[in-house]
């Protein structure tokens, strides 16, 4: 069979049936395969970024394997923001790229580039990836793609990159073979075995900690990567009634209503509570798939949660040498499958020794406590805005966040229902990633979606709102358009003097009017100010199909709480009133 065939033949075998990207003479042998597929749809996208950040959506939402495509040169290079994406986000995508004939290599060292837009992308893209290559023989195709799909989707998951030159796609594949067997992740069987080791050690580990603790704590990560896995660890605390704190990535595995639900931790802008509750209050942290960078726990890292004892689990074991307390100090880590543990708590019957028996309770104090704080402060108006929004978007399957303020004020604020995901861009912080993000998770789920953005990150991949028109795809976007780039010129006000250079009006950064670009597009649109959104938006998103609310907001937005640089993570501004804090600390 022709060697494309075989490659769409495969993904859809394995469960791809949508394939993202945007067509070129280097890649169209694979274009025309994926066409010819009775099972197998193509979407066009109008950047290849938005191709690889909807493939990175789509894995978000499906819980599984995406595939995005570029033809060579400028539209491999394209996709690399989305691979990055991907790779600091563990999401498993496959990547292909179109190329110059292997025949047109002049094989001069030295020589700037072999032919038209011919560029080494797997060079450029190996720091990114999970594994990439260059197909230089037909021959090459099966062990390579059943290879490259295997490490995607094994260990820590990830993207993979295959680069194809053009007489390579249209050869024959003699001897197709759909399902190859690999080691875990690549690695030999030894491997195996000391990760189930490590497996059943941090089991022991935290069954015999749990006896001990009395304000016990778990910290859920990204790194618990399965459906059955999440419902399996909530399922858990649940049943030893154990306070749980996400990350901002894992923030959909706990519905916000949740009586567990305390929180997402942040260095900077995290939930009050789960700062106060994990930094000071817990005396065993229970860490699941989270990497406890500095993002999450502050730059002054040794000083975190100093008196707690911390259990790491996962599966990166350069992830595990980040040193939390110095020397280790009361810190035990283990390289294992997350899904592994979980599986072996489970079916665990403990008998929980120290326990406070009103730890929750407490828990529950200290978050109603600092959430009447938070209420009270006049400029966190956006949060009870994305609040309210959050009421109007609860029959979506997804929804997509950008990266800036809105980020924050979402994972704050956004009541996210039961099986609705919030799709974020963790480690990258790409800008742009959310309307294309959103329009590969409609694709993975087959429902409605939504994305919410500022106005700088929706400029960033605007011309994708042709791909929601003509595929009619049932997105809500909402873009709240405070005329700046918040997020910098909230850091410019407090460390620059004010000086706002390039984020907003008049110091190189304007924003333009959303509803009419969109309604140019075919989209239907309403631009409202801020203080109607309460009263106009619920019958605006109620309707079908695409529409964009753009909701003008004041241009001096702020994201609160926030930590100051060298601050204790519990004590972010505005502070808490001295007697309230007090209090709390001695609970």
């Amino acid at each position: 069979m022709k060697l494309t065939d075989y490659i769409v033949e495969f993904l859809q075998r394995k469960g791809i049936h949508d394939f993202f990207g945007y067509q070129g003479t280097m890649i169209a042998h694979f274009v025309d395969s994926v066409e010819k597929n009775p099972q197998a749809n193509n979407h066009s996208c109008y950047n290849e970024q938005g191709a690889s950040f909807a493939a990175c959506g789509y894995a978000q939402a499906k819980d599984g394997c995406a595939c995005a495509y570029a033809t060579s040169g400028p539209g491999a290079v394209n996709l690399l923001s989305g691979v990055a994406n991907a790779y600091f986000d563990s999401l498993p995508v496959v990547f292909l790229t179109g190329q110059l004939n292997t025949y047109e290599y002049e094989g001069i060292p030295g020589l700037r580039q072999q032919g038209f837009q011919e560029i080494d992308i797997i060079s450029m893209a190996k720091p990114v990836t999970k594994y990439c290559v260059q197909i230089r023989e037909p021959e090459q195709i099966v062990e390579e793609l059943n290879k490259a799909y295997h490490i995607a989707t094994t260990g820590r998951k990830g993207p993979v990159l295959l680069d194809l030159p053009m007489n390579i796609q249209r050869s024959e594949v003699e001897h197709p073979v759909f399902d190859m067997e690999f080691p875990e992740d690549g690695e030999d069987a030894g491997t195996k075995e000391s990760l189930e080791q490590n497996a059943q050690e941090a089991f022991r580990t935290i069954c015999d900690a749990l006896k001990e603790a009395r304000r016990p704590v778990i910290l859920m990560g990204h790194g618990v990567d399965s459906r059955e896995s999440q419902t399996g660890l909530l399922k858990f605390a649940e049943t030893y009634q154990i306070p749980v704190i996400t990350s901002v990535l894992a923030k959909s595995v706990i519905p916000y209503d949740h009586p567990l639900n305390f929180g997402c931790i942040g260095g900077a802008y995290g939930h009050r509570y789960a700062n106060m509750i994990a930094n000071v209050k817990s005396d065993l942290l229970l860490c699941f798939g989270i990497s406890l960078c500095t993002r999450q726990i502050g730059v002054k890292v040794h000083e975190f949660a100093k008196t707690a004892r911390i259990i790491r689990v996962d599966i990166d074991p350069f992830s595990l040498k980040r040193e939390i307390h110095e020397n280790r100090a009361n810190e035990e880590t283990f390289c294992a499958d997350t899904a592994e543990v979980i599986q072996l708590l489970k079916k665990a019957k403990l008998h929980v020794i120290g326990r406070e028996e009103d730890w929750p309770e407490i828990c529950t104090e200290i978050k109603e406590n600092l959430e009447a704080v938070d209420g009270q402060t006049p400029e966190r108006y956006p949060n009870r805005m994305i609040a309210s929004l959050s009421d109007c978007l609860s029959d979506t399957s997804a929804v997509a966040v950008d990266v800036g303020q809105h980020m924050v004020w979402s994972y704050q604020s956004f009541r996210n229902r039961r099986g609705q995901n919030l799709l974020f861009s963790g480690g990258h912080g790409a800008m742009g990633f959310a309307l294309p993000a959103a329009i590969g998770a409609y694709y993975a789920t087959g429902k409605p979606v939504a994305c919410l953005c500022g106005d700088g990150a929706f400029q960033m991949n605007i011309q994708e709102l042709q791909w929601v028109r003509r595929e009619n795809i049932p997105i809500k976007m909402i873009v709240m358009n405070n005329g700046a780039l918040g997020m910098i010129r909230h850091l410019q006000r407090d460390y620059f003097d004010c000086l706002f250079a390039g984020t907003t009006e008049g110091c190189g950064f304007s924003s333009c009017d959303f509803s009419k670009v969109a309604e140019a597009y075919g989209v239907k649109a309403l631009r409202i100010p801020y203080d109607d959104t309460a009263e106009l938006a619920p019958e605006f998103l109620e309707k079908d199909g695409p529409m964009l609310l753009e909701i003008l907001m004041e241009h001096g937005t702020f994201a609160y709480p926030k930590t100051c640089l060298g601050e204790p993570i519990h004590n972010q501004q505005p502070y808490i009133p001295k007697e309230i804090y007090e209090r709390l600390l001695a609970l």
